[in-house]
């Protein structure tokens, strides 16, 4: 299997690389990837569902949506033939005239999968089927904005806990800490700001626009940190911009990036696929 860098030196293109011949190795290869540089890009690909059940499950235990599958409208995100792990990401509408996850127009800003979930998958898969040309997402990489901060602001973040939201909050500078009810954040569940993810990587999780307070601190001093490290994180040099075309795939790490989709005209007629697993059936001994 043969890759090579982005100019940002960080995100993993793979080249020529057809996931539907995909050995155990190649995947293991490619986990290895994603714990170390947080995203592997791959274009051109042509997939059944089939298939990329059996790619996501080389790489572990797959998320199962199958309590959505008899609650309208949420069964309209699920892909017919895929045990319920399979979501329709588009604002393309089914047979019951219902979108896909995430179908809206507007922009869906920066996030990461399931911030307030202790059971979170911490990779997930997204591949463009039609449509896709013309949209844009984008990655951060949280590993090398944490390793430019220095040294003593290092120590003032490593002790930092959070609650974190279930919602993404758009405009982070008009957001209203006072509008909120408590059942939007996981009160029984307080991640670290500063984490090592299973590839022994050391960075931020920061899902800025999903995090209420830090443990301790009020919302305004929580407010003031996460507005501080959010300009710090944004910058162009941590960031990867993927403009769409039909057949890629992007998998990206949860722990130690964010991501932002942008505002597209034609998102119902955009439509991508997407799984959320784990490192559970991947072989990691190669990460040096």
């Amino acid at each position: 299997m043969k890759y090579h860098l982005h100019e940002n030196k960080w995100t993993v293109l793979l080249d020529n690389f057809d996931y539907a011949t995909a050995t155990q190795s190649d995947i293991d290869h490619i986990a290895c990837l994603l714990a170390t540089n947080t995203l592997v890009i791959a274009r051109n690909q042509t997939l059944t569902v089939q298939d990329e059940l059996r790619v996501s499950e080389m790489f572990g235990v797959v998320q199962d949506v199958s309590a959505l599958a008899h609650v309208p409208p949420y069964k309209s995100i699920l892909v017919d033939g895929s045990h319920n792990k399979v979501v329709r990401v588009t604002g393309e509408l089914d047979e019951h005239g219902q979108p896909g996850l995430f179908g809206h127009v507007s922009e869906l800003d920066w996030h990461c999968n399931q911030a307030a979930t202790p059971t979170r998958k911490p990779l997930v898969w997204l591949r463009g089927l039609r449509g896709t040309a013309g949209s844009r997402t984008s990655w951060l990489n949280n590993i090398m904005s944490y390793n430019d901060l220095a040294n003593e602001n290092k120590a003032a973040l490593t002790d930092l806990k959070m609650f974190c939201g279930f919602a993404v909050r758009h405009g982070y500078s008009e957001f209203d800490f006072n509008d909120k009810t408590e059942e939007d954040y996981n009160e029984h569940y307080t991640p670290r700001l500063v984490h090592t993810n299973i590839g022994g990587q050391t960075g931020l999780f920061f899902p800025f626009l999903q995090i209420r307070n830090f443990v301790g601190l009020s919302e305004d001093h929580s407010r003031t940190i996460i507005s501080d490290l959010r300009h710090h994180v944004l910058q162009e040099k941590y960031m990867y911009h993927h403009d769409w075309q039909d057949g890629d795939v992007v998998i990206a790490e949860q722990w130690l990036g964010l991501h932002k989709r942008w505002k597209f005209d034609d998102m119902p007629t955009r439509v991508l696929h997407r799984t959320a697993f784990d490192f559970a059936h991947s072989d990691l001994s190669g990460i040096a």
